[in-house]
């Protein structure tokens, strides 16, 4: 294990320092393998590495990497359209948070009892 870094003490840290990712595998600075049963915190289960999903980040890089929706985003009108076509819904909203999301289904909820 490597010096201690600067880093807040949010979590106790496992002596694992992890260099790569492949697929649903962590790859030790020593080569050791382990199952990625974490994803990111729960949050980004796509694996690591996955060649479409970079092939998706790299040719959004090229375009813009964010926005505020107070803009037109082709790309967001796209995937809303992909979702209202196969879901039961009409519209569709996106957030950048669980808590966001939350709040947005409450204030859903709230309208329509």
């Amino acid at each position: 294990m490597a010096q201690a870094a600067p880093l807040y003490d949010t979590y106790s840290r496992a002596p694992l320092r992890f260099e790569r990712g492949e697929g649903v595998w962590l790859i030790t600075e020593g080569g050791e393998r382990y199952l990625d049963f974490g994803a990111g915190v729960a949050v980004t289960s796509v694996g690591h590495c996955n060649p479409h999903v970079v092939g998706a980040l790299k040719a959004q890089a090229d375009k813009v990497w964010h926005l505020s929706n107070i803009y037109e985003i082709p790309g967001q009108e796209a995937l809303a359209k992909r979702l209202t076509d196969v879901t039961f819904a009409d519209k569709v909203v996106f957030t950048n948070s669980g808590a966001e999301a939350l709040e947005c289904a409450i204030k859903t909820a709230r309208r329509y009892q």
